[in-house]
């Protein structure tokens, strides 16, 4: 066996010069890089740094924004300008497009004026709430194209009222006139005497409600003595509590009852008068 020994070479020597040689080429090139930047490349980014710093300037923002403000106001005040304009010329054109409902020169009077004189006859106060009453009252504001105007309504409503004082002043006087005739007049002819001029000319003057108006209002006559007493200045407030007392009474046969009251009373009294 031959062992032969190679003998020891400095190979790393070399090896570790040109590494080491190598290393400090790098070394050195990185040292130049840091030391020598050129001035080009510096001046560039000073002017940029300088640029950024104008762009960002917040005094320019600030006067953009109240730029802005100032004509955002403009346009409100001139708004609120025209709102104004607007209002103030409103009431001018309400009274073009709405004109102001009066009975005086409406079509519906005659039509109206009628059906009251009719609805009193029947009963002395008009009742604003009756259904039939509310129709009457849209049919006639429709003759003047006001069926929706509440102001017209307000009116045809006032006059109604009006119209029904004016009525039972001019009913009692004649009452009270004539209270030698009315104790001695059959039920139907009182009724015709004291509403023939009250009706429409087709309405049947002989109606249920004309008939009881004229059997309950010569029965308060006599009851309250107004043909021996002559005239009261309660006169219609002590008729309509004396109304009301009957309409509330339930019994049955109750106007029977009544009619028969009268006829006697009324036979008497045209007995007394033969003799």
């Amino acid at each position: 066996m031959i062992i032969q020994l190679w003998p020891t070479l400095s190979l790393s020597e070399p090896f570790k010069s040109r590494r080491h040689k190598g290393k400090s080429k790098m070394t050195d090139a990185f040292a130049d890089s840091q030391e020598t930047i050129p001035e080009s490349i510096a001046a560039g980014h000073e002017s940029q740094d300088l640029f950024n710093e104008n762009n960002e300037n917040p005094g320019s923002k600030n006067d953009e924004i109240i730029r802005k403000l100032d004509k955002l106001a403009g346009e409100i005040s001139l708004l609120r300008k025209e709102i104004r304009e607007l209002k103030e010329k409103q009431p001018t054109t309400d009274l073009i497009t709405s004109p102001k409902f009066t009975m005086d020169t409406a079509k519906c009077k005659r039509r109206y004026t009628l059906y009251l004189r009719s609805r009193f006859s029947c009963r002395p106060w008009l009742d604003v709430k009756n259904d039939d009453f509310r129709n009457e009252i849209h049919t006639c504001l429709a003759m003047d194209g006001m069926r929706t105007n509440p102001a017209a309504m307000q009116e045809m409503v006032s006059f109604g009222l009006s119209k029904f004082t004016e009525l039972r002043n001019q009913f009692r006087r004649k009452i009270l006139a004539d209270k030698a005739i009315i104790p001695a007049k059959p039920l139907g002819e009182l009724c015709v005497y004291l509403f023939q001029n009250y009706c429409k000319a087709d309405e049947c003057i002989l109606s249920v409600e004309r008939m009881h108006a004229s059997l309950v209002l010569r029965h308060f006559l006599h009851k309250k003595k107004y043909f021996n007493t002559g005239e009261s200045t309660a006169f219609w407030a002590d008729f309509k509590a004396f109304l009301e007392e009957i309409e509330k009474d339930e019994r049955p046969q109750k106007w029977e009852r009544l009619e028969d009251i009268d006829r006697r009373r009324t036979e008497r009294v045209r007995d007394n008068t033969e003799e």
